[in-house]
C-alpha cells in the first residue's frame, strides 16, 4: 500500500534528480569542438579588427570592443602550436596592464604615427625591431629565446628572452648598422598563437598585452 507508493515516489525523485544533474553538467561542459569553434570565431573577429592597424592608431571609442575580444580569446587557454610562432609579427594593438603600464623596452621607441614595431621569432631566437623614422631608421635588439616548460602546450606559455646584442640600422639593411651596447632579460607569456594572430603579455613591466599580426 502506502509504503510501496512512497518507494516509487522516492525512486521517481531520484531519477529526476539524476537527469537534472546530467543536464546541468552538459550545460556547463564545453566540448573540444565547441571550444575550437569559439576560439576561431573570436580570434577571427580580433584579426579582422587589427589587420593593417598600428598600436598608436586606435581611437578611445574603438578600444573596448578590442579589449573584450582579447579577454575572450585569452580566457579560452587555447592549445599552443610551437611552429606557428616562427616568423615576423607586426604590433597592431597594445592593451595596457592593470596599472596602466606599457611594454618594458630597453630602448624607448618614439611613438610617431608612421612607426611600426615588429618581432621576429626563430626556433630559439627573437629579434625586436622598432622604427625611429619609419623604415629609414630602426633599432634592432636580439637574443636567445627559451621556453620555460617545453612540455607545456597550453596557453599561457612562458618564455625568457636573453637579449645580448643591438644595432641602429638604416633603410632596413643588415650592412648599414651601428652596434648598440645592450643586454637584458625579458620575460613574457604567449597568451594565444594562431596562423596570423598572436597575443602576448609582457611580464617585466606593468603586464601589458600586445596583439600582433603575421606579416611574413
Amino acid at each position: 500500500g502506502s509504503g510501496r507508493c512512497r518507494m516509487v515516489e522516492a525512486s521517481r525523485r531520484s531519477v529526476v534528480a539524476r537527469a537534472a544533474a546530467s543536464l546541468l553538467a552538459a550545460s556547463t561542459c564545453v566540448s573540444p569542438l565547441a571550444q575550437a569553434a569559439e576560439e576561431q570565431a573570436a580570434a577571427q573577429k580580433l584579426l579582422e579588427l587589427c589587420a593593417g592597424r598600428r598600436a598608436q592608431s586606435w581611437a578611445p571609442e574603438e578600444r573596448p570592443a578590442v579589449d573584450e575580444l582579447i579577454n575572450e580569446v585569452v580566457g579560452l587557454k587555447a592549445p599552443w602550436n610551437r611552429d606557428a610562432l616562427r616568423g615576423k609579427w607586426k604590433l597592431a594593438y597594445l592593451q595596457p596592464g592593470p596599472s596602466g603600464g606599457g611594454v618594458d623596452r630597453r630602448i624607448p621607441f618614439p611613438e610617431f604615427p608612421w612607426n611600426d614595431s615588429y618581432q621576429i621569432f626563430g626556433e630559439a631566437s627573437v629579434t625586436n625591431i622598432g622604427e625611429l623614422l619609419g623604415p629609414t631608421l630602426e633599432v634592432r635588439v636580439s637574443g636567445v629565446l627559451t621556453e620555460e616548460d617545453p612540455s607545456d602546450l597550453i596557453a599561457p606559455k612562458r618564455f625568457t628572452a636573453s637579449i645580448d646584442q643591438g644595432a641602429l640600422c638604416l633603410n632596413g639593411s643588415d650592412r648599414l648598422c651601428a652596434p648598440l651596447p645592450i643586454s637584458g632579460l625579458g620575460l613574457f607569456d604567449g597568451m594565444y598563437i594562431g596562423e596570423r594572430l598572436r597575443i602576448g603579455q609582457n611580464l617585466n613591466g606593468g603586464g601589458a598585452r600586445i596583439v600582433q599580426v603575421r606579416v611574413d
